[in-house]
């Protein structure tokens, strides 16, 4: 992997936190690579305020550990390419009705269909 080292010092504890974590949490494969994830997602929950009236579209959610190894073998089996594509799957199957996606895909057709009818031959 191309980049720098740095140094860093933790305690006992701190390193049994994150091996306990490494250990339950599969998809982080080593030390480091939680490290840089967490690094990167601290820096970006602290340096984008959300503005003013607005919500951000992200949640951190705790899955059960069967749920995650099913989710993972989808992945290696190709269904799926993260553990978040397949949660938003889940909710998007939950709550957005099927009659609802028909409806959506219906208009964007007509859409398209008017688009073309209107579009003049380049003859």
């Amino acid at each position: 992997m191309d980049g720098e080292r740095i140094s860093l010092r933790l305690g006992s504890e701190e390193l049994e936190l994150i091996d306990r974590f490494i250990g339950e949490h599969p998809e982080f494969s080593s030390r480091s690579q939680l490290a840089r994830i967490a690094v990167r997602s601290f820096i970006e929950s602290k340096s984008e305020p959300e503005p003013p009236g607005t919500r951000s579209n992200r949640v951190v959610v705790e899955i059960p550990k069967l749920a995650l190894e099913v989710i993972e073998g989808m992945m290696r089996a190709g269904i799926y390419s993260s553990v978040g594509g397949a949660i938003e799957d889940c909710v998007r199957k939950e709550f957005v009705s099927k009659e609802y996606l028909e409806e959506v895909k219906r208009k964007i057709f007509e859409v398209g269909r008017e688009t073309l009818e209107v579009v003049p031959d380049s003859d």
